[in-house]
């Protein structure tokens, strides 16, 4: 009950994320070594980087927190395959001319960063896919339903999108986050 009341705590929490430039492989190193030893403990972890990428303008705390709850996520969706089979795959990537607009059309800033966290679990439920990211929606019996929300209220303090595709065996979750450019910085 604790930690639901202090993760409910966080979606309150209007204080915007201390932006600075930041080495996305190396936090990614962090979440990969955290979840290696811990909740993907038994499954091939791959990594792809892009190795040119510029640094990410981002909160060092929020990014791993994001970062460590979709390989967390990914790892379980894994884990659920039960063959002794389960991957998870992180890939970096830089996307030429995403731009991140808001609700009024306008343009705010370049978001061309993009990491993938990929699994080889069952998929996410047809019935879930369009709130996904709504508080309380959970595939999970003993979810609550709360992580997959607060990785997208973060992702959008960030100035950044998050997005997924699923089928049984394959989903993908894409965040897209501003570099720390003057031209990405920007606008």
């Amino acid at each position: 009950m604790k930690r639901l009341v202090e993760r409910m705590e966080a979606f309150s929490d209007d204080h915007l994320p201390q932006l600075t430039p930041l080495n996305i492989h190396q936090i990614l190193d962090r979440v990969r070594a955290l979840a290696a030893n811990g909740v993907a403990d038994g499954l091939v972890l791959r990594e792809k980087y892009d190795p040119s990428l510029p640094p990410v303008l981002g909160d060092e705390d929020q990014l791993i927190q994001i970062f460590l709850n979709l390989v967390k996520n990914a790892a379980e969706a894994a884990h659920a395959r039960g063959d002794g089979r389960g991957e998870i795959a992180i890939h970096t990537a830089y996307r030429h001319g995403v731009r991140v607009r808001a609700a009024s059309g306008q343009a705010l800033r370049g978001a061309p960063l993009e990491v993938r966290i990929q699994d080889n679990g069952p998929g996410v439920p047809e019935h879930l896919r369009e709130s996904l990211f709504q508080p309380f929606v959970s595939s999970k019996p003993s979810g609550a339903g709360l992580g997959l929300a607060l990785v997208a209220k973060l992702v959008a303090g960030h100035g950044g999108l998050i997005d997924f595709e699923s089928e049984p065996g394959r989903t993908v979750f894409r965040v897209l986050l501003p570099i720390a450019s003057a031209e990405g910085a920007s606008e």
